[in-house]
């Protein structure tokens, strides 16, 4: 248990990266979708930009957050055996799949396909948060 600290500051610096990448990603898609036609070289900026921050920063911030996570878990055991945890772990697991979505509409943008509306990628935006507000509450509140 004597790592069990330093992992979990590990582990929330790269939890902090991860939900920085995928909020901020979505705003560039955004004005990626709004945006592209207006001008070729904005929209050259900001593939590259959507790309180098998904490659770069959020991927390897997930995974970074995975592997703590795990880590800490394996150290004890006894969170398996807790509601919160299990709600938790199921809220990291969707936002997962919510950066692997982002990471299919940043392809698809650099690709020069068509990105869903602005308006939709607004909304799709907000579905992080969501998953972050219930791993933080399960986190600090431990409620069950």
């Amino acid at each position: 248990m004597e790592y069990y600290r330093p992992i979990l500051a590990f582990h929330v610096i790269a939890i902090i990266s991860w939900m920085a990448g995928i909020l901020y990603l979505f705003r560039i898609l955004v004005h990626g979708a709004e945006r592209r036609h207006e001008h070729p070289k904005v929209e050259s900026i900001l593939q590259m930009m959507a790309f180098k921050l998904y490659k770069y920063i959020t991927v390897p911030a997930m995974v970074a957050s995975w592997i703590a996570g795990i880590a800490m878990a394996w150290l004890n055991t006894a969170l398996w055996h807790q509601p919160w945890f299990i709600v938790k772990f199921i809220s990291a697991i969707l936002l997962s799949g919510a950066t692997g979505y982002a990471g299919k509409l940043t392809k698809q943008f650099n690709r020069g396909e068509e990105l869903p509306a602005g308006k939709t990628l607004r909304f799709v935006n907000e579905i992080p948060t969501i998953f972050m507000i219930v791993i933080v509450i399960m986190v600090i509140m431990r409620p069950f």
